[in-house]
């Protein structure tokens, strides 16, 4: 059984299970937008407010940039960064949950530094964790496996053996754990590919070139499609599915913007997919062979479209914030547009959701929290850290974590 498939599993006994056992089937969050990827926990009992000083736990410094998420599994959290002229210094940090002190910290050089986003230098994928292995992926084209006690099981220069990234923020696609395999989307100006990993001895188990897509920073999403996972990955005007088993691609939707960075969500049997500026929200089925653009895509919507954030999808509604601070909420079942607010500020980072409330937070470092119960604009909280926040929240255990350009921090009910 794939670790997507018990994920869905888990969660789905969270729904049944009695209050005191729902912490244990949620309390991890694994990787690139926690549980499921699409940045919803089933956890309860979360802290809703906070500011610099109130309600924190711990914050601890951090030795260069990023804007990967924390990654906790049980007591442990883990965070790369990147530092250096050309951030080809690379760190991977291992944190304990309850105090913040540093457990242990890997300190890496990268084979070929590049172009990068000043906010987030080689460090913008999110690492990923089974809870046996570590795998950290970084914009110089590196791939590293450690167990989690620190120790470098294996590792892969892709720039030495496929190119170095050539676009102008690097690689900032996350890594997915699909049966023993890890999955990386290297979509560029160069030669682009997808790759599957051996997760035990770091081999290729395929490798699927994709030569007429020139761009993406969009990170690769598996779901359910009758009998099977299928393997979805956003780029270049068009979101294709593999077989993540053997990478032969399966179908294909045309429709998406020239760059994409949004994750697609799954939810209610359909794909939610954005791209933008400009762009379009799509609801697909996925499934199909071949080019399924016009039987497959259910609704579409064009306003309120973001470049960066990746949408959530909370019960039976559609959330999302765009770069400039305009938030929108929509049905999605239909795509009707429910409501459309201003948020505030610039945004960055992708909304997260626990306990019924979905957590948008912007450059500025403001979490606005809302109800989501209820169809209106519901606010509960607007919490401020005292620092600039690009990257996405993790939560875990009943804490809430921050990364900044210069800390981690945990916030929990004290």
């Amino acid at each position: 059984m794939s670790f997507r498939l018990l994920i869905v599993l888990a969660m789905s006994l969270a729904l049944i299970s009695p209050p005191s056992a729902r912490a244990v089937l949620a309390e991890n969050w694994p990787g690139w937008r926690g549980p499921s990827r699409n940045g919803v926990t089933t956890e309860t009992g979360v802290p809703t407010t906070w500011s610099a000083t109130e309600n924190v736990r711990w914050k601890t410094p951090l030795p260069g940039i990023g804007t990967s998420n924390p990654v906790v599994w049980d007591d442990k959290v883990f965070i790369t960064a990147s530092e250096g002229r050309d951030h080809g210094e690379l760190h991977v940090i291992c944190l304990d949950r309850d105090s913040g002190r540093e457990r242990w910290h890997q300190r890496l050089w990268g084979t070929a530094p590049t172009l990068f986003y000043g906010r987030s230098g080689m460090a913008s994928p999110s690492p990923v964790t089974d809870g046996k292995r570590l795998f950290a992926f970084f914009g110089t084209g590196d791939v590293f496996c450690f167990d989690l006690d620190g120790a470098l099981l294996w590792q892969r220069a892709l720039a030495d053996e496929y190119g170095p990234f050539e676009n102008r923020f690097a690689a900032s696609s996350s890594p997915v754990l699909h049966e023993d395999m890890v999955i990386l989307q290297c979509d560029h100006y160069g030669a682009s590919y997808v790759l599957a990993i051996d997760q035990q001895t770091g081999a290729n188990r395929w490798k699927s070139d994709r030569p007429d897509v020139w761009l993406s920073w969009a990170s690769p999403q598996l779901v359910p499609a009758g009998d099977r996972m299928e393997l979805v990955l956003s780029g270049s005007e068009r979101l294709d599915g593999y077989d993540p088993r053997t990478g032969s691609l399966l179908w294909r939707v045309r429709g998406l913007a020239r760059e994409c960075i949004p994750t697609p969500l799954f939810g209610h049997g359909r794909l939610y997919v954005v791209s933008g500026p400009n762009g379009t929200h799509l609801a697909i089925t996925p499934g199909g062979k071949g080019d399924v653009t016009e039987s497959h895509v259910v609704w579409k919507n064009d306003r309120g479209t973001s470049f960066v954030p990746s949408a959530i999808l909370v019960g039976d509604r559609y959330y999302i914030a765009d770069d400039k601070g305009i938030g929108s909420c929509l049905d999605a079942h239909v795509g009707k547009l429910l409501w459309r607010k201003r948020f505030g500020d610039k945004f960055t980072a992708s909304p997260v959701a626990a306990d019924g409330k979905v957590f948008f937070t912007n450059e500025a470092g403001s979490t606005l929290v809302l109800d989501t119960t209820s169809a209106n604009y519901q606010e509960v909280a607007r919490n401020d850290i005292g620092e600039v926040v690009y990257s996405s929240l993790a939560i875990s255990q009943g804490k809430v974590f921050i990364r900044t350009p210069k800390h981690l921090i945990c916030i929990g009910l004290k």
